[in-house]
C-alpha cells in the first residue's frame, strides 16, 4: 500500500458506474482525490461533503481547466467514452498529465483492443489510444484495464424490452463474458493505491462472469419475477436498435452488431481479478439482483 498522505489522484470519469466505485474505494483508504466534473452538484450527490474530495468544474471540450488542475497530482484515473474524438483526446490528456508530473495513468480501455489489427471499430480506437499514450516521450507508467461487456449495459441498450424479450445475434447457447463496473472500479482503486513499480505498464483483462444467452434470460427472469426470453435477431435488426438509442456512431453500432459476434467470444473468467482485489468478481446474477429496481 502506498503512503496515502502523499498521494493526490486526479479523476476523469469519476461520477459514472466504474469511476464512482474507484473514488469510494480511494477515499476509504484515506487517499485524496480531485474530480474533474461538469456538474459539481452531482459529485456532492454521490459522495456528500468529504474533505478528501476536491472538485474542478469543467468538461473535456476545453482542456484549460484540466491543464491547470493536474499540477500537484501524482496519478490519473482516465475514463473517456466520446467516440468522436476518442483517440486524440485521450492522447492529449495523457500528454498534459505526464507534463504536469503525473507518475501513473490508469486507463480504462476495452478487451477488444486485443483483437486482430483493425478488425473492429471499438477495438481499433482503444488500441490506437493505448499505443499513442505508450509512444509519449519520457512518460510515466501506464496501467491499462481491458474490461469485457459492462454489466451496466443491461440497464441501457441491452435491457429486456417492455414485453420481456432480450435480443442479440448469436445462438442461445453461446456464451458471453461480462464484468461488473464495481469490479472495474475496485481494480482501478487497487492499482492506484499500490506502489507504481508493482504494476508498471501492465495490462489487466477483466472478465468476471461468463453466461450463455439462455442463462442470462433465466437469471433475469428469476430475479425480476417475470418471464424474460431470448430471441435471436439479424445483424441488421440489432444495428437498427443500437442506432435508435443515439449512443453510437455507425462504426461502433456496426461493430457491436456484425463484427464482435463473429469472432471467438471471450468465454474465460479472468482468474487474476481475485489477486488484484482480494475477492471473487461479482456474478451477473449478483449485479442484476442489486440493480433490480432499475429493471423492474
Amino acid at each position: 500500500m502506498t503512503n496515502s498522505t502523499t498521494e493526490r489522484i486526479f479523476i476523469i470519469g469519476g461520477t459514472g458506474n466504474s469511476g464512482s466505485k474507484t473514488v469510494q474505494d480511494l477515499i476509504s483508504r484515506n487517499i485524496s482525490v480531485t474530480l474533474y466534473a461538469r456538474n459539481p452538484s452531482k459529485v456532492t450527490e454521490l459522495f456528500s461533503e468529504n474533505p478528501l474530495i476536491n472538485v474542478i468544474q469543467g468538461d473535456l471540450a476545453d482542456l484549460a481547466p484540466l491543464k491547470e488542475g493536474l499540477s500537484g497530482h501524482t496519478r490519473l484515473f482516465l475514463l473517456y467514452s466520446n467516440f468522436e474524438d476518442f483517440v486524440e483526446k485521450k492522447i492529449t490528456i495523457a500528454k498534459l498529465a505526464y507534463a504536469a508530473g503525473i507518475k501513473q495513468i490508469l486507463d480504462i480501455s476495452s478487451i477488444t483492443a486485443g483483437e486482430s489489427w483493425r478488425s473492429g471499430y471499438v477495438g481499433t480506437i482503444h488500441r490506437d489510444a493505448e499505443q499513442g499514450i505508450l509512444n509519449i516521450p519520457n512518460r510515466g507508467a501506464l496501467v491499462v484495464l481491458r474490461p469485457g461487456r459492462f454489466m451496466s449495459n443491461i440497464l441501457t441498450f441491452e435491457r429486456p424490452s417492455p414485453d420481456g424479450v432480450m435480443y442479440d445475434t448469436v445462438n442461445a447457447n453461446e456464451t458471453q463474458g461480462w464484468i461488473s463496473p464495481n469490479d472495474i472500479g475496485a481494480v482501478a482503486a487497487a492499482v492506484l493505491s499500490e506502489d507504481i513499480n508493482k504494476h508498471g505498464d501492465l495490462v489487466y483483462e477483466l472478465i468476471g462472469d461468463v453466461v450463455s444467452l439462455d442463462e442470462r434470460s433465466s437469471i433475469t427472469s428469476r430475479v425480476l419475477g417475470r418471464p424474460i426470453r431470448y430471441q435471436k435477431v439479424s445483424a441488421s435488426s440489432k444495428y437498427d436498435q443500437l442506432m435508435k438509442t443515439g449512443m453510437f456512431p455507425h462504426g461502433a453500432a456496426y461493430n457491436l452488431a456484425a463484427s464482435i459476434p463473429t469472432v471467438p467470444p471471450t468465454t474465460t473468467i479472468s482468474l487474476g481479478i481475485s489477486i488484484l482485489i482480494g475477492r471473487e468478481p461479482e456474478t451477473l446474477e449478483q449485479y442484476i439482483l442489486s440493480n433490480k429496481a432499475n429493471l423492474s
